[in-house]
């Protein structure tokens, strides 16, 4: 039997029904792989607008410091990028800062150490932040945290926590 509409066989209405379903049929069998193939992207959305600043940051799932650290095994030895509030910032040389989300606290540092070539800003106390690194328990001696309490502006400094070891942020736009 010919497909071509025209054909004597397709002379009757129903005919041409049938065929026009068939071909329906046809095209949504050809593009259904096209279709889901568009729909079904895994990978997480762009990061938002803010200043950045460090390395280049990797698109990834965006995770809460609150999620992160309600089970916090699970995400040690990764690459993370990690969203809170930025608490408090060294005064001094911006060389660390303090985060919290809903009342789970680490302590960030940049991976090149204090001093570097990237500094945390002062003035973003209070703002949201994506920050991209390894996220670890973190133990503070006396004399450590005598020292980071000196350039917290007086701000008590945890002795017992979890760190993220910084390699880029992005402090978001407000």
């Amino acid at each position: 039997m010919s497909l071509d509409p025209r054909s004597p066989a397709l002379s009757q209405p129903h005919d041409r029904r049938t065929h026009a379903a068939r071909l329906r049929r046809a095209a949504f069998v050809a593009l259904l792989p096209l279709a889901l193939a568009a729909s079904c992207r895994s990978g997480p959305a762009p990061l938002p607008e803010g200043q950045h600043i460090g390395e280049p940051i990797a698109t990834r799932a965006v995770l809460p410091l609150a999620v992160v650290d309600a089970e916090p095994a699970k995400y040690f030895e990764q690459t993370l990028l990690v969203e809170a509030t930025i608490t408090n910032v060294c005064v001094k040389k911006g060389c660390w800062m303090q985060v919290e989300d809903q009342g789970h606290t680490a302590m960030v540092r940049w991976e090149s150490g204090c001093g570097g070539q990237y500094k945390f800003p002062l003035e973003a106390i209070g703002q949201r932040v994506l920050i991209q690194g390894s996220f670890y328990p973190k133990e503070i001696s006396e004399a450590d945290a005598a020292h980071l309490e000196s350039e917290s502006g007086g701000k008590p400094i945890p002795r017992q926590g979890y760190e993220i070891n910084a390699s880029g942020v992005v402090v978001l736009a407000r």
